[in-house]
């Protein structure tokens, strides 16, 4: 097992994740640690997971089926991929996470407890972007809320004290949020646009991203006391799946990324790593090109931290409802 190192020097904008995690330690310094990263499959969660599993963490990698995310295994870690590097992938496993709904979150955290014996990284990385016509999960919230905001909350609530209880570590709860928050508005009593509020992708995906970022906030308030503690990630804009939804949506990705993938993963990974995002004055931090932000919209609309906790208030009554209907 290596040592790992706290001076950031060389670290930016343009760093890849596999710089980040040789920039903090060296050879496997995060062996016997645990990480659950969902939609590490694709994308920049792919190469969190990459990163992670080359310093040693053994990665639980959650996708919607397990033969995309073999196939992701076969194609990226231990092949050279978008990365340049090759991974054993023999700490790699991967698991079905279906955050559309909540009883293969629950199905999931029920196996994860059962056979896991620590957890100190939980990656909230899956995400859909901007669909253009509204849909609903299968328990009912607005599709991008629901997978983006609620499906990762519950997913929390069920292993939040794994991640407590997990001797010797500080844990990390990263949630990955975007500049796309500054679109959105969080409006609690309408979270999912049933109640007259017009339905408009872009709008409703800022608003799933600024919900990550309340959340990581309402979260970090509720950790305090303890060695654990949660951040919101801005990875830059980077062409993945997410750019899917419509051809609109391909055009426009292709003209404003500015990061590569592995660059893209590289602050999420910072995130977990750097020791001083554990320190009192960064929980709840909001990160972006490996160092300390300002997300300035929930600067203002959360100044004084009564919209996190509207939020938070919400989301539990809704989810509690939707757990109930559901019998889990």
């Amino acid at each position: 097992m290596g040592t790992a190192q706290s001076n950031p020097v060389g670290i930016g904008a343009h760093s890849t994740a596999k710089e980040v995690v040789e920039n903090f330690g060296e050879g496997k310094y995060l062996a016997g640690k645990t990480a659950i990263v969902t939609g590490g499959n694709s994308g920049i969660g792919l190469e969190a997971t990459k990163a992670l599993a080359y310093a040693g963490a053994r990665v639980i990698m959650c996708c919607r089926s397990v033969k995309a995310g073999q196939a992701a295994i076969d194609s990226e870690i231990t092949q050279p991929g978008n990365g340049g590097y090759v991974v054993d992938a023999q700490n790699i496993v991967v698991k079905a996470l279906e955050l559309n709904s909540l009883a293969s979150i629950k199905a999931f955290a029920t196996d994860f407890l059962a056979t896991e014996s620590r957890l100190d990284f939980l990656v909230l990385n899956a995400g859909i972007m901007a669909l253009p016509n509204k849909e609903f999960t299968d328990d009912g919230f607005e599709r991008q809320i629901g997978v983006n905001h609620f499906g990762h909350f519950y997913l929390t609530q069920l292993l939040k004290e794994k991640l407590l209880t997990t001797p010797n570590t500080a844990g990390r709860i990263v949630a990955l949020s975007s500049s796309a928050h500054n679109m959105g508005k969080v409006l609690p009593s309408d979270l999912h646009y049933t109640k007259g509020r017009p339905y408009k992708g872009w709008e409703a995906y800022g608003q799933s991203k600024l919900a990550n970022l309340l959340f990581a906030k309402g979260l970090a308030d509720r950790l305090k006391g303890t060695p654990a503690t949660a951040v919101a990630v801005h990875p830059g804009i980077i062409h993945t799946n997410l750019w899917n939804a419509s051809l609109f949506n391909k055009v426009l990705g292709n003209f404003i990324a500015s990061k590569t993938i592995p660059q893209g993963a590289a602050t999420t990974v910072y995130a977990c790593v750097c020791p001083g995002i554990g320190t009192d004055a960064n929980r709840g931090a909001y990160l972006e090109d490996c160092r300390l932000s300002q997300p300035t919209v929930a600067d203002g609309v959360d100044a004084d931290s009564s919209l996190r906790n509207a939020l938070w208030s919400a989301t539990e009554e809704q989810l509690a409802a939707a757990v109930k209907k559901a019998n889990l």
